[in-house]
């Protein structure tokens, strides 16, 4: 499928867009869940569950499936990825039961993982050396862009067509990438691993770049989820703001992860090490989490502070995901690399929410936050620069690097 002259973009397109439509599974459900509680009569605690099962399945499988993905094939796990989300979609429509709808959202983790971790592998082989800095940095928008197009489609879809138009829609979307990607993606879009998926998995798992990537993710993570899952229920408590105000700045402070996410695929381009980069955007996000939670600054600033701390978080994915092809012994295990960071991301989406309401609870305030997301910043900056030094010792050395200078 790769080229040694042109890049294929629209392969590159179905795996980016793909990958948005995947992720969008995580943006639909949190503005349907007084829907799904009120028809279901569920439980605040069984309908956290339902928000958070995706993420806790990817938490603790994303490496396996990435070493699966390897081991059969990137064609066949990123179309079976897309057939499980329409899947899911189409039984959560005409379930009659909550446990059938959690089950649903299990099978929706499935396909979620198994794009992940197959559409970077597909991006590489469809793109000439050149390019593989700015298709790898581009695949990083697919979760902020699916998740802002999930809520803000929510906010327009709920109304009028409730939770299952909502779930109809996105499974209708994926049906069509499936549909294309079957017509588009030729059969193995590139050579499968030799050996078994453990020992894909053991050859990933022995390189210290692996975990310092899986690792600055979670710690980025750990905040920026933290904040757009917490920033409704802040602006509507603490700030009397309505529902659909407060959804509406979240979805903006969401979009904004995009930019930052294109500044980093620039920087990557003009041969920054994705360490440096990283270790940039923690610096950042360190000092405009502070500004968020000082009660002496206005709302404005604060507002533009999250902003400013999404915007600058999105360079830290892009350096990630466009750099992890460095960290691997060979082009064929890129999958498995990209599982173990999924992994590692969903780590902090998991446990990042039930960390500041816990911190909130036991000091009675939501400015009792700030040290603990300093720390987390912190603790990303030091993986970061471990990880630029990491970098600078592999670059030359890796299969997917093309020549030249880092920052």
């Amino acid at each position: 499928m790769s080229d040694e002259v042109n890049t294929r973009w629209p392969v590159v397109a179905l795996a980016i867009a793909s990958g948005m439509i995947a992720a969008a599974a995580m943006g639909k459900v949190p503005p349907a869940v007084g829907l799904l509680r009120q028809e279901y009569s569920l439980s605040l605690v069984y309908a956290g569950w339902i928000v958070s099962i995706f993420s806790a399945l990817i938490m603790v499988t994303g490496v396996g499936f990435g070493a699966l993905a390897d081991r059969y094939g990137l064609r066949t796990a990123l179309l079976a990825g897309l057939w499980a989300q329409v899947s899911a979609g189409l039984v959560a429509v005409l379930a009659s039961s909550p446990l059938i709808l959690l089950g649903t959202r299990l099978i929706e983790g499935v396909g979620f993982l198994a794009v992940g971790v197959a559409a970077p592998g597909i991006i590489i082989a469809a793109s000439a050396p050149r390019d593989r800095s700015w298709s790898l940095g581009l695949w990083s928008v697919y979760v902020p862009v699916g998740i802002s197009l999930a809520m803000v489609s929510a906010m327009l879809a709920l109304d009028l067509l409730g939770w299952r138009g909502l779930w109809m829609i996105f499974a209708a979307l994926a049906a069509m990438l499936a549909l294309i990607g079957h017509w588009l993606l030729p059969h193995g879009p590139g050579p499968a691993a030799q050996g078994a998926a453990t020992g894909n998995l053991l050859a990933v798992l022995q390189r210290p770049g692996s975990w310092l990537l899986a690792g600055s993710f979670t710690a980025y993570t750990l905040m920026w989820i933290s904040i757009m899952a917490w920033l409704p229920t802040y602006l509507t408590d603490q700030r009397e703001m309505t529902v659909a105000g407060a959804s509406l700045l979240t979805a903006v402070t969401v979009a904004a992860n995009v930019p930052g996410n294109l500044l980093g695929t620039w920087l990557l381009h003009r041969r920054w090490h994705g360490g440096t980069i990283a270790a940039l955007s923690a610096v950042i996000m360190g000092f405009s989490i502070f500004v968020v939670f000082d009660g002496r600054f206005s709302d404005g600033v604060r507002y533009g502070s999250c902003l400013i701390f999404s915007c600058a978080g999105g360079m830290l994915p892009a350096a990630i995901l466009g750099t992890s092809r460095l960290h691997v012994p060979d082009p064929q295990r890129i999958s498995t690399i990209n599982g173990l960071i999924i992994q590692g991301s969903h780590l902090g989406l998991f446990t990042g929410p039930l960390l500041v309401a816990m911190v909130v609870t036991a000091q009675g305030s939501w400015e009792s936050v700030q040290l603990y997301m300093v720390g987390c910043a912190l603790i990303a900056l030091v993986l970061s620069w471990w990880l630029r030094q990491v970098e600078s010792r592999q670059v030359q050395g890796s299969p997917l690097m093309p020549k030249g200078t880092g920052r």
